[in-house]
């Protein structure tokens, strides 16, 4: 497998699993179950929970860019 589990930071993606899951709830709320416009929404409101979560400075010792640091 080309991926190393053991090296994978399983809270990081946990949060982000959560905020795909709300993320894709509101957005199905917000167009009344019109698929396309909840995929749409669903991906601006990910966007927005990402980047509050990654760049508001709250302090936590959080990823902000892919690679190595």
């Amino acid at each position: 497998m080309p991926i190393d589990l053991a090296n994978v930071d399983w809270i990081y993606v946990g949060v982000l699993a959560v905020f795909a899951f709300l993320a894709t709830t509101i957005a199905n709320l917000l167009s009344f179950n019109r698929r396309g416009m909840a995929a749409v929404l669903s991906a601006v409101v990910f966007g927005v929970l990402f980047l509050a979560w990654t760049y508001y400075p709250h302090g936590l010792p959080l990823p902000v860019r892919l690679g190595t640091p």
